[in-house]
């Protein structure tokens, strides 16, 4: 999806992504949040097998996921590198 526009000069502006996470992130958390609930759910039921590992998959796998997928991709994006100025 192309983010860019042009204005009536003619100048590209850019759409700032919301809290400058991409699509694949959000949905990465919401299934993480997901999996982490469920987790909670099924271990209220007195599940002792499923209810840790969905929790693990959701707190260790889907969320850090989500909010590390493209990470080195952005910072490619800065003239000078993370926190360059």
């Amino acid at each position: 999806m192309d983010r860019s526009r042009s204005n009536s000069t003619g100048a590209t502006l850019q759409r700032p992504r919301f809290l400058g996470l991409r699509t694949l992130n959000w949905v990465l958390l919401i299934v993480g949040i997901v999996a982490v609930l469920f987790g909670y759910l099924l271990l209220n039921r007195g599940s002792v097998t499923a209810a840790p590992l969905m929790l693990v998959f959701g707190y260790l796998v889907l969320i850090p996921a989500g909010l590390m997928v493209g990470l080195r991709r952005s910072w490619r994006d800065e003239p000078d590198g993370p926190g360059g100025e």
